[in-house]
């Protein structure tokens, strides 16, 4: 077979080139540290690789989520713990106000500690954290959750973030709350004070208006409470009444049921109904008698008047109103005229159950900071492990490679010396 010299100088440059590529394929494997640099070089193992780092990736998130959500529970905790003082405290000057040898003078001035401890307790309820957000607020943490209202019967604190919690993944199937909604922690107490306290009918009592009940009660500025009824269901995101208008009977300190007829729209907040609910009472002759009004969303009535005269009642659920409020049918609620013994029993009982709300509280945040911890410990391992894993399949093995390079490196060498070798094969250097 004959062998051209083009054809020759094209093999040796061939083979020099395959040299070349070769050992500049394990130059930059050296240089990296990595054994594959393309898919091609191992397809399977490419795959794999990829899905660990895909899990590796997941992991970190997981765990920067877990140091999320521990920072805003230990802060979370720490307000909480400021809370329980300021409610020991204000038991502790409680049950000394109830003591019959103190002339009203002395209350009023216990009174006005028990206005510093309400004020304190109104910041702790209103924390904000390092980005700015109320951390009570739930998903409405750009407002301030709880507010003094003087247009409301009787005048007190409201709540007007949401009852949501925010939460994060700290596993795939592990969602995690970062905190605890106002309405849960300061406003959802469960109480017996009934007409004894500011607002605490429907067996529910905020933290913040039995502080302000016992302040106005220590300063002589509580003597009666309003007769009022309170619904048992959130209608925070309104009602569809857009079938038709729907009545219910209404009667107020001992006056006759009088009609009230809801009109038809679909109300798309709890707002918008009471609006149209005091727009209804507002076309009778109960004008000015009665108020609906909205506590976090459930429905109540009140009597603008106070004392043992002052009663409101609903019944007639003809339409259903009263089953889609939460009320029973009949359902009545009165109000009384106080001594301060009355009040400030009322009060000593309803901060006895806030102190349980609070430790409840936190004793949910420890656990959820226990859980953190050890999820924690499961993505370390895992973590741990799967860059194991990683570093088997993808990782150089420096001592092969080397001994490869060096190989490859003479390889190049030989093939470079042969060329020339060949280069020199002419008949021209015999004539």
């Amino acid at each position: 077979m004959r062998i051209s010299t083009p054809l020759m100088e094209r093999f040796g440059i061939d083979a020099i080139l395959r040299q070349q590529a070769k050992l500049s394929k394990t130059q930059l494997q050296l240089s990296t540290g990595l054994r594959i640099l393309t898919p091609s070089d191992d397809p399977s193992a490419a795959v794999r690789a990829l899905d660990l780092k895909e899990s590796l990736e997941n992991n970190r998130q997981f765990q920067s989520n877990i140091q999320a959500v521990r920072s805003r529970l230990e802060f979370e905790d720490s307000v909480l713990a400021e809370a329980d003082n300021v409610l020991q405290r204000a038991r502790e000057l409680t049950v000394q106000s109830l003591n019959d040898t103190l002339s009203p003078s002395d209350r009023r001035a216990i009174g006005q500690e028990m206005q510093q401890l309400l004020d304190e307790m109104l910041g702790l309820a209103n924390t904000r954290d390092a980005n700015g957000e109320y951390i009570f607020a739930g998903f409405r943490s750009d407002i301030v959750p709880f507010a003094f209202d003087g247009t409301r019967t009787p005048p007190s604190y409201v709540y007007q973030g949401d009852k949501n919690q925010r939460l994060l993944q700290i596993a795939p199937q592990r969602p995690m709350a970062d905190g605890d909604s106002g309405f849960a922690v300061f406003e959802d107490i469960p109480s017996s004070s009934g007409a004894n306290a500011i607002t605490a009918f429907g067996g529910k009592q905020s933290i913040l208006n039995t502080l302000y009940s016992l302040t106005q009660a220590l300063t002589g500025n509580f003597t009666a409470s309003h007769g009022a009824v309170l619904g048992t269901q959130d209608r925070w995101s309104g009602i569809d009444y857009s079938g038709g208008p729907v009545t219910f009977d209404l009667a107020v300190d001992g006056g006759p049921a009088v009609p009230v007829s809801i009109a038809a729209a679909n109300y798309a907040s709890a707002d918008d109904l009471v609006t149209a609910i005091n727009a209804a009472i507002g076309a009778t002759s109960l004008a000015g008698t009665v108020v609906a009004q909205h506590r976090a969303g459930f429905i109540e009535f009140v009597s603008v008047t106070a004392g043992a005269s002052s009663s409101v009642t609903v019944s007639n659920d003809s339409d259903g109103v009263l089953t889609d409020l939460g009320f029973a049918d009949p359902q009545s609620g009165t109000g009384a005229a106080l001594t301060f013994r009355d009040a400030a029993d009322a009060s000593l009982n309803d901060i006895d159950a806030a102190l349980q709300n609070i430790l409840d509280t936190r004793a949910s945040v420890g656990a959820r900071l226990n859980a953190l911890d050890q999820q924690e410990a499961v993505h370390d391992k895992f973590i741990l492990d799967t860059q194991a894993n990683l570093s088997e399949i993808q990782d150089l093995d420096y001592a092969e490679a080397i001994s490869r390079f060096n190989i490859q490196q003479v390889a190049l060498q030989a093939a470079q010396q042969a060329y020339v070798k060949v280069q020199g094969l002419s008949l021209f250097n015999f004539l």
